[in-house]
């Protein structure tokens, strides 16, 4: 019993560690995300939650979202930002933590994810940071939940919706 207990504090501990070469993957399809004035609105179909990201979290997501590895994103974002990536590590860290926790997303299994840092990021060159660095964070909404479950789209399958005879 002590040996199980051990182990499985040895596993939790390992799903809690956020390394560099680490890489996150949306936990599609259950989430989908969608930027609307300039704003990261996140929904989680499973549990019928859904997130408002502030702008260093957005960041983050859309990091998250190219499949880049831990270390890519810390140092895309404090470029963005104008930070010392070694100032923001541990917020990164700790905000995919959340993420993970919420079931946004999950740990790329190897060769899933094979992303690149969006887009954006060409327009943004290092010395010039589009804001001042906040922790990520988010704002969680529940008061949905009911409507987003009883959506009929949980009930689809691979032919569609409405199931036809």
């Amino acid at each position: 019993m002590i040996a199980r207990a051990s182990e499985e504090a040895e596993m939790d501990e390992d799903r809690y560690c956020v390394m560099d070469e680490d890489r996150y993957c949306v936990n599609e399809p259950s989430v989908i995300s969608e930027v609307v004035d300039g704003e990261t609105i996140v929904l989680n179909f499973e549990n019928g939650h859904y997130y408002s990201f502030n702008p260093s979290a957005s960041a983050i997501w859309g990091c998250v979202c190219a499949g880049s590895p831990v270390a890519s994103v810390t140092e895309w974002v404090a470029q963005r930002f104008g930070v010392d990536p070694a100032a923001i590590a541990t917020e990164v860290a700790d905000f995919l933590r959340s993420l993970e926790d919420e079931r946004l997303i999950r740990r790329a299994a190897a060769g899933e994810a094979g992303g690149i840092i969006p887009q954006t990021a060409a327009a943004v060159a290092p010395g010039e940071p589009i804001a001042a660095f906040s922790a990520p964070s988010f704002d969680k909404f529940t008061d949905m939940e009911e409507l987003l479950l009883l959506d009929p789209i949980h009930e689809v399958g691979e032919s569609g919706w409405p199931k036809k005879p």
